[in-house]
């Protein structure tokens, strides 16, 4: 499984972001979905809750363009969660596990980042 960012990649200053991807397989056969609300946050949050609440067992990978899109000046700083027993939280120091974005220069908690992507759960 493997997501993915559609963008301008040609130094526009909001590099046009369009949607988030994911290409899976399901009986030997290649599928896609997208997020494309608009809003790169929710989408890659929307992508990643997807992805974790699907029964496709693959591995996750992040395409090049995740790469592309942060180094081309994308507005936005990584964000990785940490699950415990007793809460979950965010860390903004590198850490293997599910990464997410948030705006550049903010450091918004869990659930702080749960409400500004609309979900309540």
């Amino acid at each position: 499984m493997t997501i993915g960012i559609n963008f301008n990649e040609g130094g526009k200053p909001t590099l046009d972001y369009k949607n988030v991807v994911v290409s899976y397989s399901i009986d030997g056969k290649r599928q896609k979905k997208k997020f494309d609300l608009g809003n790169f946050v929710k989408d890659w949050y929307d992508a990643i809750k997807w992805i974790i609440q699907s029964e496709i067992e693959e591995p996750l990978c992040n395409s090049s363009s995740v790469d592309h899109f942060i180094m081309d000046g994308a507005p936005y700083d990584s964000a990785y969660l940490i699950a415990t027993e007793k809460d979950a939280y965010l860390t903004y120091e590198y850490y293997e596990t599910l990464e997410f974005f948030v705006p550049k220069g903010t450091k918004p908690t869990w659930k702080e980042l749960k409400k500004i992507c609309d979900d309540n759960n």
